[in-house]
């Protein structure tokens, strides 16, 4: 062996050897926090902060003197119309958060406990015959085996997976799935075609034999093969737009890497990945941080530096209960569009039927046509209504793999001994709730809750935090605003590889991803170009089509209807900034386009009479105007 060789190799091994411990970090989350090493780590226990609710303070569900949680959903939770949130906020809102929760939080069932829930006798969806027989069914959470034996040592649920924000998502928590995703060249993960994920195949494509080595995913038993796209999170092949965010992030790394490769063409593949993973957990981070949270009202405070004293472990009633709140979020349909707008080509989607069907991206148009139609539909209100499709038809019709998710948040909760809400609010920081007037100002939910439970201090925490009075500014309340900000002030302060303090990151990089938004991902890694730039605020695909650039300054002209509710003919008053050419589009609540106008706009105000054509159904419509550079938009109410 020449000495030139010898040498390059002894400095990879050094290379290996000092850096992968230092610069990157571990896979498990091991030793993140050199003093408590298990802190944030996989299959460690949740963080229990709002004390111990178990019946016997061992391991009995709580809940025993509350109402059946199945009643409790079909009193408060049943929704089949559209609520769209007060902010505009877009279906990227909750899209984004299960993708984040997915990286953070995972908790299986138990394989042999279960705790199914009982259906109230003549149930319309699951117990039409009034058999009074029907149970939904459900399993207990993985727990610690050594846990649960006696009062000073309840029973510890565990998380799976690292609760940082690490990228896991994407790259998973162990070697083997790890190694099995990368193609071990250039730093590469492994696609199919497409560009999609890979499938659990021989050589990652969906017509090929299994691999019998490829990691597990999970499948629920929905799919006509058990062909499943791999990713870091065995939950990846759960609805189609959850495996678009995979899919991005898989790219985004993989574009990394051809990016790291020009600029260093001599480092070895594992630098190479190595640099690109940091990177993406960043991205991540940022995206969260920076972004999302902020377009729901969470007002995060500037970053000081890493407190090695903060455990970011995920707290027990944050992941059994608080961070569902994206349940109620969710639309029964998921919207699909061209480039221009054009939403006959692919059409919608029922997510009943969208629920591990990988099909829809492999024939469909791939992960494009669901990213403009996330971007342009607006999500639900934050409340305690959840759609049919995931309160009676997840995974499957009623009777036939159907189950209610609402019920199961409920049950979740109690079996995880999780306290009730006015206790959580209390162990928060929080003023205890005296009536039910001080949850919700809502006098129809006020009068359920105090149907069902009587007293405030029987409220199921899940329930709580949905029905509490928004903050100003906010689409949630202040008790799952405080456990939110907590769980992530804890995530960024207790994490010692976080971007910003990451001594691994020049500065000039920690500005790339601070200044990196979610939009910029999807450009550089799709054909999309006609997407708004702040993907969380919602903008119909047509309008953002119509408009051609997304780059450009737009102003917003202020647009009045009266009367409004509308019956057929209306006046609509606008302030245009300039004397322009206009053309104003009403869209309904799937971003379906149902009218269109165009007209002549003078400077100042201008007064327009319209009549809705015979066929536009009651329901809530949004008008959209755009004009050069300018734009508004106005909710209209269209009644018989």
């Amino acid at each position: 062996m020449n000495k030139a060789l010898l040498l390059t190799l002894l400095s990879l091994a050094l290379w290996l050897t000092s850096t992968q411990a230092q610069v990157y970090r571990p896979l498990d989350g091991y030793a993140n926090n050199q003093a408590n090493p298990t802190w944030g780590a996989a299959t460690t226990p949740f963080l229990r902060i709002t004390g111990n609710g178990f019946a016997d303070s061992i391991a009995l569900p709580s809940g025993a003197n509350r109402p059946n949680p199945r009643t409790i959903s079909s009193a408060l939770g049943s929704q089949t119309q559209f609520m769209p949130n007060e902010l505009g906020l877009s279906d990227f809102i909750w899209g984004w958060g299960q993708f984040i929760d997915h990286d953070v939080n995972l908790n299986d069932d138990h394989p042999t406990e279960f705790i199914p829930i009982s259906v109230p006798i003549g149930d319309l969806e699951f117990d039409p015959t009034g058999t009074g027989t029907v149970e939904i069914p459900m399993r207990r959470s993985l727990y610690d085996p050594n846990s649960g034996t006696s009062h000073a040592n309840p029973r510890k649920h565990i998380n799976e997976i690292t609760a940082y924000i690490d990228g896991s998502n994407v790259y998973g928590n162990d070697q083997d799935r790890l190694d099995w995703m990368r193609t071990f060249q250039d730093g590469k993960l492994k696609m199919s075609s497409g560009n999609l994920l890979p499938f659990n195949t021989i050589d990652g494509e969906k017509g090929s034999a299994e691999d019998p080595n490829a990691p597990f995913m999970v499948h629920e038993g929905m799919l006509p093969s058990d062909k499943l796209f791999v990713a870091g999170d065995v939950r990846a092949n759960e609805q189609p737009g959850l495996t678009c965010f995979h899919t991005l992030f898989a790219r985004e790394h993989n574009r990394l890497c051809d990016e790291l490769r020009t600029l260093h063409p001599n480092w070895p593949d594992e630098q190479i990945f190595q640099k690109a993973r940091k990177k993406v957990g960043a991205l991540l981070q940022a995206i969260t941080l920076e972004e999302w949270l902020p377009a729901m009202g969470l007002q995060i405070p500037p970053y000081t530096g890493y407190d090695p004293t903060i455990n970011p472990s995920i707290s027990n009633v944050f992941s059994a209960a608080g961070y569902r709140f994206g349940h109620t979020m969710v639309n029964g349909r998921m919207v699909r569009f061209s480039e221009g707008g054009d939403s006959l080509i692919f059409g919608s989607v029922h997510l009943r039927d969208a629920f591990f069907n990988n099909e829809i991206l492999v024939n469909e148009g791939g992960i494009e046509p669901f990213f403009r139609g996330m971007a342009s539909q607006e999500h639900q209100f934050v409340d305690t209504k959840i759609m049919d499709d995931i309160r009676n038809f997840l995974f499957g019709p009623p009777g036939a793999g159907g189950l209610d998710l609402l019920a199961i948040n409920i049950n979740r909760a109690r079996e995880r001994g999780i306290v009730d809400f006015n206790t959580v609010r209390q162990q928060l920081g929080l003023p205890a709730l005296v009536t039910f007037s001080d949850l919700t100002s809502d006098p129809l939910t006020e009068i359920s809750l105090a149907n069902l439970y009587g007293t405030v201090d029987k409220i199921d925490p899940w329930i709580g935090f949905m029905a509490e009075d928004h903050l100003p500014g906010s689409i949630i309340g202040q008790t799952l605003s405080t456990l939110l900000l907590r769980q992530f002030l804890d995530l960024r302060d207790g994490d010692r590889y976080y971007y910003e303090s990451d001594a691994f990151f020049t500065q000039a990089e920690i500005d790339d991803i601070k200044n990196t938004r979610l939009v910029d991902i999807i450009r550089r890694n799709t054909n999309i170009q006609a997407i708004q730039n702040d993907v969380f605020i919602a903008q119909p695909a047509t309008t953002v089509a119509i408009e051609l650039s997304p780059f450009k300054d737009i102003r917003n002209m202020e647009l009045k209807a009266h009367p409004n509710p509308i019956q057929t003919h209306f006046q609509l008053k606008i302030n245009a900034f300039r004397t322009t050419n206009a053309l104003l589009t009403i869209i309904d609540n799937t971003g379906k386009t149902v009218q269109t106008k165009k007209v002549d706009l003078t400077k100042g105000e201008n007064l327009l009479s319209w009549e809705l054509e015979d066929y536009v159904a009651s329901g809530l419509y949004t008008i959209y105007l755009t004009a050069d550079n300018d734009t508004g938009q106005l909710k209209i109410v269209k009644t018989d």
